[in-house]
């Protein structure tokens, strides 16, 4: 009589981890399809449709873990400098949110970079930026101090503290762009 009820048990506790591996396919399968269609729409340039295309899954998968992705890719929208309705600050308080509200959310390393770049991209590191051996570059200052210079040596300082700007901007971008694709294509 033991062993029927141990190999019940048994065969219960191997039932109940097969059906883990294999939850809800029709969930599985919206959610790729969302996430795909959410993408088309953001590289089309139509934001908002993607962001109601992921509210839409929210509504119809409430409190499933793909559903508390949303938040990641939302907020990745968020800060896509293609996003004319998108701001940084917007952007990075969406990461945070997603960041502290999925401790193992599956975009976690992701989002944490995303963090760090748009935060960088808005001048708000709370470190100055660590240099390489290699590295010849210096950090941007976000002020030039202009003490008794004349007026063509101001416009001149200003100048070059524009095109140090440019360049930094152009490295997050750069970076940015490095992580969409990344996010893109999120099985490599």
């Amino acid at each position: 009589m033991k062993k029927v009820v141990l190999n019940s048990f048994v065969f219960l506790l191997l039932g109940g981890c097969a059906h883990l591996q294999t939850l809800d396919p029709q969930q599985q399968s919206d959610w790729v399809s969302t996430l795909s269609h959410a993408r088309q729409a953001a590289e089309s340039g139509n934001y908002f449709a993607a962001n109601k295309l992921l509210d839409e899954y929210v509504r119809t998968h409430p409190a499933t873990p793909e559903a508390s992705e949303t938040a990641f890719w939302k907020a990745a929208y968020e800060v896509d400098p293609a996003n004319n309705m998108g701001s940084l600050a917007g952007g990075i308080a969406a990461l945070d949110a997603y960041l502290s509200a999925n401790p193992n959310g599956l975009y976690r390393n992701e989002a944490t970079v995303l963090r760090r770049t748009a935060a960088a991209a808005q001048g708000q590191m709370d470190k100055p930026p660590t240099m390489t051996a290699d590295s010849t570059a210096q950090p941007v200052k976000d002020t030039v101090v202009v003490e008794s210079k004349s007026r063509d040596e101001q416009i001149a300082a200003l100048k070059d503290q524009l095109a140090a700007s440019k360049s930094e901007l152009a490295k997050v971008s750069a970076e940015l762009d490095r992580i969409k694709k990344r996010l893109a294509n999120p099985s490599n």
